[in-house]
């Protein structure tokens, strides 16, 4: 049975070759797998179609066909274009009169031009005509390939007429291979955008194919309803040759719905308008129906000459000619053969001798190769195995060296126990820690002091005595917690109480106030600013622990910071102010004088017991008393003879 998808040879271009051609008879049964068309191809109307017979298109073209890009392809073309549209405009005259072997040969040399200019829309079209071709070859994976590269382009660079003649093609494909329930979206696909075109006689095409789908599909009355549609369309406009297709159409459908009386009338109309308009095409699917039609009516005769006739006009169509060809190739190939058939066995004997000689060369080259190749695998391999070895070993190192940094920065930061604590568990616990002793120290005058000095200068005065106050701090085991300004602020026992730390509490702040001294002597002699302090000690419970997450910090809370500052603020400039309590422990300590200086008012807290402390020097003790007192008045003189 005969479809037409693309008829109209005079007026359009290459995608306009051919009538939809004979059905793929048990395409199934041929166990081949038809190249498969883009996904996005084969989705009509926004469905992906599952069923075998749009899946069997999907099963070869693996990517987006043809080079270029359509958004780059205007302009592109290069002038051999203009040939190759002679080219595909001759195919089409050598198809009219059955010359397809040439045709596709000019199809061909068409698409090498269009290739080397980019021109994407001459090769949709090409693609297009050489599909139609090999669907009228009955060569149904090779259509249905090259259909899908059509379509693959054409649905990117339009128009919707190109694009419908290809839905119509595929459905008359899928038709053809016996799945008209696939075929179906794409006749309507066709269908709706002839209708928004406007083009009775494609519209009347569309109506007939899908007509004839329809009737496949077993429904009548939507069979009779589309063909009767088309064939009035197409009477009205007046085409002898569509009419008889068409007729053709309605006589099958007749067939199917056990009508062989109508399907005689039809097809004999359909074959006398073939025979006035010498249409070859449209008379073969009439004389098929009649011949199913007389059969089935029982007038044997007249279907037997149907059937001869029918037989004939394929053979004058293909069979002949092709068989006239082929005689002549395979004559010449018999001639050619006896002619040399004794040179071409000895040149195969020589052949072989040499086709063995090379090759036992080529082993021997072969195996060379091999161990060549096995011997630099292995000498790669090791190179690499050893580089990967060093790369290892630098990269443990680096890693131990930055954690061995970010240690030493987090135990800068952090007492050891709480910097532990805080690696493995992620947190650090807040704590109360009895005993402890909190010490601050801050400069006398300061803020004269800045006012005289540069910023540079006063930042690296701050910073030379806020190291020593370190170094010391370390010494006598302080745990340094932080300086606000000219603050400078450490407390002994922490993170955990250990004995002897109100001790050395007191014994540091004395070695800052000595050293203190000890810098006013070369700072005045390199005429560099002086700093002089005062110390408050105090002791008792604090709570200790991590304050913040950007930027965190070790800390102490409690009334005991609040009352060692009051004590710095209440104290003297060269001396260490300790409370009530730190005296209470330190007090037979003969290492340490007291000097009680009663009780004091102090902010917030009221009167309280202080005591200024010293170191314990015997009968030396005074001395260095005097010594201090020398040190004040040599500091003043000083201080006057600078001014």
């Amino acid at each position: 049975m005969r479809n037409f998808a693309v008829i109209f040879h005079s007026e359009k271009a290459p995608q306009v070759i051919q009538t939809k051609l004979t059905g793929i008879m048990l395409w199934l049964s041929f166990g081949a797998s038809l190249p498969a068309l883009p996904a996005e191809c084969l989705t009509v109307s926004g469905q992906d179609h599952q069923d075998p017979g749009v899946q069997f298109l999907r099963q070869g073209i693996a990517q987006d066909p043809g080079p270029g890009d359509p958004a780059n392809s205007a302009g592109s073309i290069v002038t051999d274009t203009l040939d190759a549209d002679r080219l595909v405009a001759r195919s089409f005259e050598r198809q009219k009169v059955g010359d397809y072997f040439n045709a596709l040969t000019d199809l061909y040399a068409a698409l090498r031009q269009y290739e080397s200019g980019n021109d994407l829309r001459g090769m949709a079209t090409v693609y297009n005509a050489i599909g139609t071709i090999h669907h009228y070859d009955q060569n149904y994976p090779e259509a249905g390939a090259f259909y899908a590269r059509s379509l693959a382009i054409r649905r990117k660079l339009g128009p919707q007429e190109d694009i419908a003649v290809l839905y119509g093609n595929i459905g008359s494909l899928l038709e053809d291979i016996g799945r008209p329930d696939s075929a179906l979206p794409f006749h309507r696909q066709n269908l709706e955008i002839r209708r928004t075109l406007g083009d009775r006689k494609w519209l009347a095409v569309c109506y007939s194919n899908l007509g004839s789908c329809m009737s496949k599909l077993g429904q009548s009355d939507s069979a009779s309803h589309y063909l009767s549609e088309g064939l009035a369309l197409i009477r009205e406009i007046g085409d002898p040759r569509l009419v008889s297709i068409t007729l053709s159409m309605l006589g099958q459908a007749y067939l199917q719905q056990d009508a062989p009386a109508k399907a005689i009338q039809a097809c004999s109309e359909g074959l006398r308008l073939a025979k006035e308009t010498n249409a070859m095409s449209a008379k073969e699917p009439c004389m098929k129906c009649l011949y199913q039609a007389y059969s089935r009516s029982g007038d044997y005769r007249k279907a037997l000459t149907m059937l001869e006739g029918n037989i004939a006009l394929r053979d004058s169509m293909f069979g002949k000619d092709n068989a006239k060809g082929l005689l002549k190739i395979e004559m010449a190939f018999a001639y050619k053969r006896r002619q040399y058939t004794d040179s071409l066995k000895r040149v195969e004997k020589d052949r072989q001798a040499r086709f063995a000689y090379l090759r036992q060369i080529d082993d021997q080259r072969n195996q060379k190769r091999a161990v060549l190749f096995i011997t630099l695998a292995v000498l790669g391999l090791s190179g690499a195995l050893w580089n990967r070895l060093r790369f290892m070993r630098r990269s443990r190192n680096m890693v131990r060296q930055e954690r061995d940094r970010s240690d030493a920065l987090l135990l800068n930061i952090l007492p050891m126990t709480i910097a532990e604590e805080l690696k493995r568990d992620g947190h650090a616990m807040a704590r109360e820690v009895e005993g402890v002793s909190i010490l601050f120290t801050d400069f006398h005058e300061f803020t004269k002091l800045s006012e005289r000095l540069s910023a540079q200068e006063l930042v690296e005065g701050i910073d030379t005595c806020y190291r020593a106050f370190d170094s010391i701090a370390m010494r006598h085991g302080l745990e340094k917690i932080k300086t606000i300004g000219d603050a400078y602020m450490c407390a002994g026992g922490l993170p955990e109480p250990r004995k002897g730390s109100v001790r050395n509490t007191v014994l540091a702040a004395l070695a800052m106030q000595e050293w203190l001294q000890q810098h006013a002597f070369a700072s005045r002699e390199q005429g560099k600013p002086v700093f002089r302090m005062r110390a408050g000690i105090h002791t008792g419970p604090v709570v200790a622990g991590i304050v913040g997450k950007a930027k965190f910090q070790y800390d102490v809370w409690g009334d005991t910071v609040n009352i060692a500052a009051r004590f710095v603020s209440a104290g003297e400039v060269g001396e260490v102010n300790i409370s009530e309590a730190t005296y209470a422990i330190l007090c037979t300590d003969p290492r340490f004088t007291f000097i009680p200086r009663g009780k004091i008012m102090t902010k917030g807290k009221g009167e309280m017991e202080m005591f200024f402390v010293r170191r314990q020097t015997g009968k030396a003790g005074g001395q260095e008393g005097e010594a201090s007192l020398d040190l004040d008045t040599l500091l003043g003189q000083a201080g006057r003879a600078g001014q």
